[in-house]
């Protein structure tokens, strides 16, 4: 079972997000364009116009408003790809060459702010000032959360605390949003847009930290990456957390700098592989699972609730 085949129901307009997509990606600039269009080919899965259109089914109105506003949350997405990969020095994105790569830092860049731009733009027409207010404190955390990232490589020392801020910024902000402004468009009420946004929040944590957990468990295939790269990249995620609180292992990890090459990081990789700190994370993951169905208890019955719980299963426990 894969996320898309949960929501496979909804084929019709994902894939109508898709074609809308890929007529707003268009720009004067040939190489900005062509930038973009190889992020959009590259696929994905969609998760965060799922969640716009599930979320919508708990209200009345649903129009090409929905489409702007799923195809929003992607572009902000895809940009935030980008400019995560040129924080990483990335050469690989879903197993092929990231936009860095295949052109360099800066095209990579003015993509990414491009692709910003057109969210905004596409935002403008939806004519929501609600659905305005929640894109623009969106749009502010994400790129205090990547500031954070760049600033949180390498610091072994970090508190907790610093780490599921820097993941509430760089995934749960943008799942969170993406349930509110699908109930907002919709004509939810207030108090189910409340219960959704919450449920938005502890689904993209559990997304994130299971992003987290892979890193060290899944096959290079899957990740369409290296195995231990957010390591190799100074990232430290739940894992090495749980890890660190042995002295013997923070000290290995504190020598890891920009410097460091896989054969160093792949013995902390096995460590953490064998030292039990892996079902310790998943239990935290399973908690922010269970939590965020239980957001849904007091929601009403309708068909699209069911396919917010099934996915909340599925993504804490996807193998990829």
């Amino acid at each position: 079972m894969s996320l898309k085949r949960l929501y496979r129901h909804m084929n019709r307009e994902i894939e109508q997000i898709d074609r809308f997509l890929s007529t707003r990606v268009h720009t004067d600039h040939p190489v900005i364009e062509a930038a973009s269009k190889q992020l959009l080919d590259a696929g994905g899965k969609r998760i965060r116009p799922a969640f716009v259109l599930l979320s919508a089914g708990f209200g009345q109105a649903k129009d090409i408003r929905l489409t702007k506003v799923a195809a929003s949350l992607e572009l902000i997405h895809m940009a935030s790809l980008v400019h995560d990969d040129v924080i990483d020095d990335a050469t690989l994105r879903r197993g092929k060459p990231t936009v860095m790569e295949r052109y360099d830092e800066q095209v990579a860049m003015y993509t990414g702010n491009t692709l910003f731009g057109e969210a905004i733009r596409l935002v403008s027409e939806v004519d929501s000032p609600r659905v305005m207010e929640i894109m623009a404190d969106t749009m502010e955390l994400i790129c205090i959360g990547e500031i954070n990232q760049i600033q949180d490589q390498y610091d072994w020392g970090q508190s907790p605390k610093r780490y599921l801020d820097r993941i509430a910024r760089k995934t749960a902000l943008l799942i969170e949003t993406s349930c509110a402004a699908g109930a907002v468009v919709s004509g939810a009420s207030p108090e189910v847009v409340k219960q959704l946004r919450l449920f938005g929040y502890d689904i993209g944590m559990a997304f994130q930290m299971t992003d987290d957990l892979l890193d060290f468990t899944a096959k290079s295939f899957q990740l369409g990456k290296p195995v231990g790269e957010d390591l190799k990249h100074g990232h430290k995620t739940l894992p090495l957390f749980y890890s660190a609180e042995d002295p013997e292992f923070f000290g290995r990890l504190q020598q890891v700098n920009q410097s460091s090459d896989y054969a160093t990081t792949h013995t902390l990789v096995r460590e953490v592989q064998r030292n039990g700190t892996l079902e310790r994370s998943q239990r935290t993951i399973d908690r922010y699972v269970n939590r965020a169905i239980q957001r849904l208890d007091g929601l009403p019955d309708v068909p699209d609730k069911r396919s917010l719980i099934e996915i909340a299963e599925y993504i804490g426990k996807r193998k990829w």
